[in-house]
């Protein structure tokens, strides 16, 4: 009898331990109006590309040429230095059908040997280093942050 609960004692004891992770991107609300996503037009600020470069560039993000063009993306931005790597992040913002926005967060370890990998989750201090001042740029051009679809389950989930 003693052990299946020294066992549920252990693990609750490393689950405490285990770092906070979140997925790799964060969603946003454009708001209620319709925002067109074609930007080949005469770019008056309205369009929902307008919008999000804007936003980028003012939080200090370098916006540069996407792989796709219903994308904006940035350049890479360094987050952490450590003896062995770095930590750079990129990101790539896309609309969604409707109101929504959705910003793909890329984090990269960069070894001193050149070799570049992908870190497969955002942790919760690499998060809030990178969304520090995204949030604030993004909610002046009317973009409202709306998290993860974790989050917003989690908050369905203590509401009921």
């Amino acid at each position: 009898m003693k052990r299946p609960i020294l066992f549920l004692g252990f693990v609750v004891l490393l689950s405490g331990c285990s770092p906070r992770l979140s997925p790799l991107y964060r969603d946003y609300d454009a708001g209620p109006e319709v925002m067109t996503e074609d930007s080949s037009e005469v770019d008056d600020g309205t369009s929902i590309m307008a919008r999000i470069r804007s936003a980028l560039v003012e939080a200090g993000w370098e916006v540069v040429e996407p792989v796709t063009p219903n994308v904006v993306a940035t350049s890479s931005r360094t987050f952490r230095q450590w003896g062995l790597y770095t930590v750079t992040v990129q990101l790539e913002v896309a609309p969604l059908s409707g109101r929504h926005v959705r910003m793909f967060v890329h984090p990269y370890r960069v070894y001193v040997t050149g070799a570049k990998r992908k870190i497969p989750y955002l942790r919760g201090s690499l998060a809030r280093s990178v969304m520090q001042d995204l949030h604030a740029s993004f909610d002046a051009y009317g973009l409202e942050y709306i998290g993860t679809a974790q989050s917003r389950d989690k908050q369905v989930t203590l509401l009921d």
